[in-house]
């Protein structure tokens, strides 16, 4: 049986101008999610290929260390960060 591991990526999205209030039109979020290979992540994903499989021991930071705590607790759930916007430069 293959080892199921913590993946995460940090997908960006462009959307329409005036389709978000701020008038922004890109954004991007962290995705965490147990998966048992990088194929099997970029599968679960569509098709976005810029992910890496989560060390333990490296603090991440305050709210990215607490998705990753809770996808130990659950296996099954997909865990969304913050969404952030901004407008191109």
């Amino acid at each position: 049986m293959p080892v199921v591991q913590v993946w995460t990526t940090t997908p960006e999205v462009e959307v329409e101008p005036g389709d978000m209030p701020s008038g922004d039109t890109q954004a991007f979020k962290r995705v965490t999610m147990w998966a048992s290979s990088h194929d099997d992540y970029v599968q679960k994903l569509g098709g976005i290929s810029r992910q890496i499989m989560v060390d333990p021991s490296t603090d991440y930071g305050d709210e990215v260390n607490q998705m990753f705590d809770e996808r130990l607790q659950d296996r099954n759930a997909v865990r969304l960060g913050t969404f952030y916007s901004y407008k191109p430069d």
